[in-house]
Order: C-alpha cells, then sequence, then structure tokens
C-alpha cells in the first residue's frame, strides 16, 4: 500500500501544518541549541502529536 501524499489535507489545517514543519525545523537543530530537557520533551511530543494527527486525518481520506 503506497503512501498517497494529499495536499489538500495539510492546506486544509494551515495552523497545524506551520506547527509541523516549525517542530521539525527545530528538531533538525536541536544539537546545535541545547534547550533544557523540558523542551526538549514537548518538542518531541508535538511532533509525535501532529505526526499521528495528519497520519490519521490521511488515512482517512482513502
Amino acid at each position: 500500500m503506497p503512501f498517497k501524499f494529499d495536499l489538500n489535507t495539510f492546506l486544509a489545517h494551515p495552523l497545524l501544518t506551520s506547527l509541523l514543519v516549525a517542530d521539525i525545523g527545530i528538531m533538525m537543530f536541536l544539537p546545535l541549541v541545547r534547550p533544557p530537557v523540558m523542551l526538549n520533551v514537548l518538542f518531541l511530543g508535538g511532533l509525535i502529536y501532529l505526526a499521528m494527527y495528519f497520519g490519521a486525518k490521511l488515512v482517512a481520506r482513502e
């Protein structure tokens, strides 16, 4: 079962999409910044939540 990227799902939720893109960008550069551990946990939790949310939305579209 191939993954089908549906742009309309991401365009329907612009705030969550921007949070997902910003969170991925922040997580990529975390080794350079070294924030506190609790902030790392919040970023990782947010990334997991948004990935699960968009995953459920994309599966429901099929």
